[in-house]
């Protein structure tokens, strides 16, 4: 998983700063017990983690709940991953991934080991930003509107990343037509069509073959590429839906499985996302206090150099199972930032060697794949046969301002926003959210420090296939008076960052 770029977010204009997400732990360690071939010293620790995103933190976190003493290195300067904070306006708020779908309970159970509030988002729903329907007529030019006939519409109610459990309903014809309503109606008397084993598995040709291109590209598509920053032909329906497929093949039809889920839900008395009380950084926060509070040790600013089995006879048996359990060695070394933010850190430092029974790789792709490589773990006959090529994600940038805007005290777009990916789309950003509605902790801050009509909005830009977005204060004010109709100058700003996250989210 990608990075955002090392710890600096940019602020537009001619100036810019470094936000800190996190104070660095420093590299103290214990007395080696042993030394390396090569003269390295050695130290011995239950279990290493490789990489302290949420996936790296999650693992420490178990293996420290096993009982275990694990250590974990990220090669940048702070912990979180896409999940990271920094401070607007003097309020902290998510610079990243802001909140989860609830799919399962994996992070609801862990929220609750850690003693965190699940909350879901407030300001009366979000929307979508689309152009006008085909079988609409051609809103005529004029400089009085510049959306261009694109319109807000508010979600679809009863359905799953935009697929509908109810394809006739007049909230989904206003949205796709009574034409394409009947066609993606047609689901019901499809057998098994998208759900057998020859056919394609990737979402857009599911939904495409269960409900047709209409409820694809007005319903799914915007949501999806504003969740997963991915085209649905890229990615797996049983990935992004896990079971839907499955579900469909059961019950006869795509919407009876949605109806399904969404009953499930209900049932739970579950929002289709959440969040954590105060942000969703604090998860990674607590993840990270557990681990060391266990036991267990976090170094940034640490990254892996090598990794490879321990040469016979050095001394380092794994206690649990002694004799018996491989041994690996692991090289780690301060680090430095590579030639652009978005690259793989560099080694600034001299190696030490951390042997371990267990490793857990939780790092970017080409990082992991030279790890295996030179540990001869990849290739024919041997542990991973082969690495197959990874995907590149999309260029990200999110654009945040605070600033002082009374007319948008009644929440125009909700929570926020997402727009439909189209050629005659009248602005460049993806997404919009209105994070002080969205988020109440968020208003309520800003209002202490700042008085009362200050707003917190966060624009996304970068879809996959385009190069990096260029965004500044203009651009960005200019797309949220298309989006939301209400024009902020300049001078009411009171403080904005662009953070870039290149690469995010391969598919």
């Amino acid at each position: 998983m990608t990075t955002p770029p090392d710890g600096a977010a940019e602020r537009p204009g001619n100036s810019s700063r470094s936000v800190r997400f996190r104070t660095e732990i420093g590299l103290t360690r214990p007395e080696p017990s042993d030394r390396s071939d090569a003269g390295e010293p050695v130290e011995h620790w239950d279990a290493l983690v490789v990489g302290g995103g949420i996936a790296g933190l999650t693992a420490a976190w178990e293996l420290a709940r096993a009982g275990l003493r694990p250590l974990l290195v990220e090669a940048r300067g702070y912990t979180g991953g896409l999940v990271a904070a920094g401070m607007i306006a003097g309020v902290r708020m998510d610079l990243g991934a802001e909140g989860f779908a609830m799919r399962g309970d994996a992070v609801i159970s862990m929220a609750e080991a850690l003693g965190l509030e699940v909350i879901g988002p407030q300001g009366g729903g979000a929307h979508l930003f689309l152009p006008p329907r085909p079988d609409e007529p051609e809103p005529p030019p004029s400089a009085d509107d510049p959306a261009h006939g694109w319109r807000l519409h508010r979600f679809v109610r009863n359905a799953v990343l935009g697929i509908p459990a109810h394809p006739l309903a007049d909230d989904v014809v206003a949205l796709i037509g009574p034409a394409a309503a009947e066609r993606a109606a047609r689901d019901a008397h499809l057998g098994d069509i998208g759900t057998r084993p020859g056919d394609p598995a990737d979402l857009a040709s599911f939904v495409r073959a269960r409900m047709g291109d209409a409820v694809l590209d007005r319903l799914v598509g915007p949501i999806v590429a504003g969740i997963h920053s991915s085209d649905p032909a890229a990615l797996a329906a049983d990935t992004v839906i896990p079971g839907l497929r499955a579900a469909t093949a059961r019950l006869g039809s795509l919407q009876a499985a949605v109806a399904e889920a969404l009953e499930r839900r209900r049932a739970r008395g579950r929002k289709a996302d959440a969040t954590i009380a105060g942000g969703l950084s604090r998860l990674t926060d607590a993840l990270r206090s557990a681990v060391e509070d266990a036991g267990g040790r976090v170094l940034t600013r640490t990254g892996a150099q090598w990794l490879r089995p321990a040469a016979a006879g050095t001394g380092g048996e794994s206690a649990d199972a002694p004799g018996t359990r491989p041994l690996w060695d692991t090289a780690i070394a301060p680090t430095r930032r590579g030639a652009t933010p978005s690259d793989e850190p560099v080694p600034a430092g001299p190696v030490r060697i951390v042997r371990t029974p267990r490793v857990v790789l939780a790092c970017s792709a080409p990082a992991a794949r030279r790890l295996l490589d030179g540990a001869g773990c990849t290739g024919a006959g041997l542990l991973i046969p082969s690495i197959p090529s990874i995907p590149v994600g999309a260029p990200i940038a999110r654009f945040m301002l605070v600033a002082r805007v009374p007319d948008l005290e009644g929440a125009p777009v909700g929570s926020g926003l997402l727009v439909a990916e189209a050629e005659s789309c009248p602005v460049r950003a993806k997404a919009l959210s209105h994070l002080s509605v969205k988020w109440p902790w968020i208003g309520t801050e800003l209002a202490a420090r700042h008085g009362p009509d200050v707003h917190a909005l966060r624009l996304s830009y970068g879809r996959p296939g385009e190069s990096r977005p260029d965004v500044d204060l203009d651009r960005a004010l200019a797309d949220i008076r298309v989006l939301t109709g209400r024009r902020i100058a300049p001078d009411d700003v009171i403080d904005s960052a662009l953070v870039r996250w290149d690469g995010t989210l391969p598919p």
